[in-house]
């Protein structure tokens, strides 16, 4: 291939073709490649972003799926031991016959994992991943809630998915959280995912928080909710400054214990 004549069309095609092959390109040896400036390579990478094919990272892209799955697992591995730990202590407040939402995070996943278990289960959640999770057992009602979709982070949100949930009424909302401030409630950094949360306590009876303690104590820019809708709040770090947080005393707030085989 003669790299000092291809086309810049030419060059994103042999980009998409290096990505299915290899699952991440670099700047800096794409334009060794083509003899090109790294500046340009970066023109063709803003390019295929713009079409969604790809996703760019710090100096270099991945494919768009491969995007979504390599972010989704670098938050999932934080806190994972903790995420674990407060999604054995959650789901032991659930029994047959209960209802809930359940809105999308790592941590809501892991309880998810565990949730299944529980038979005769009705589950509304914004999540395809959650909803993937319950169908292992044929004895959960299990419903999705349809919206705009983030492909970025694999749920539905916006107008259409809160008019959705406002067609339903269940007995617990169970929700992550970006931040946790005793002085304040509950926050999330994202807008949409906010709205969601929001309106899913706003249409069950009780709500449960699942939140790791590196949580605590902390503020995002955007409110879901304040203590008074709070019932309960699963978190870990027991024993450390996050227990020295005043909750109020309308919640029950549970620090789960860190097992070593966890």
């Amino acid at each position: 291939m003669n790299t000092e004549v291809v086309s810049s069309s030419e060059r994103r095609a042999i980009i998409l073709e290096k990505l299915k092959s290899n699952g991440q390109v670099f700047v800096n040896e794409l334009a060794d490649i083509f003899q090109v400036s790294q500046e340009t390579i970066r023109r063709d990478l803003n390019r295929l972003e713009e079409q969604r094919l790809i996703k760019k990272i710090h100096g270099g892209a991945v494919s768009s799926q491969f995007g979504f799955e390599m972010e989704f697992n670098e938050r999932a591995k934080i806190a994972a031991v903790e995420k674990k730990a407060i999604a054995r202590n959650a789901v032991k407040l659930f029994k047959p016959g209960d209802s809930l939402f359940v809105d999308f995070g790592t941590t809501t996943l892991e309880f998810t994992r565990q949730l299944v278990e529980i038979n005769e289960l009705t589950v509304i959640t914004n999540s395809p991943l959650i909803a993937n999770i319950l169908h292992e057992n044929d004895t959960i009602k299990t419903i999705l809630i349809g919206g705009e979709f983030i492909s970025s982070k694999f749920e539905c949100v916006g107008a259409i998915a809160l008019d959705n949930i406002k067609r339903f009424f269940v007995d617990y909302a169970v929700i992550g959280a970006g931040a946790v401030h005793a002085d304040v409630g509950v926050m999330d950094q994202d807008i949409n995912e906010a709205s969601v949360a929001r309106q899913m306590i706003e249409n069950s009876s009780r709500t449960v928080v699942l939140a790791d303690g590196h949580k605590l104590h902390n503020h995002a820019t955007t409110l879901v909710s304040g203590w008074e809708k709070i019932h309960y709040l699963f978190t870990t770090q027991e024993g450390s400054s996050a227990k020295k947080n005043k909750f109020p005393a309308n919640v029950r707030v549970t620090f789960a214990k860190i097992d070593a085989d966890v």
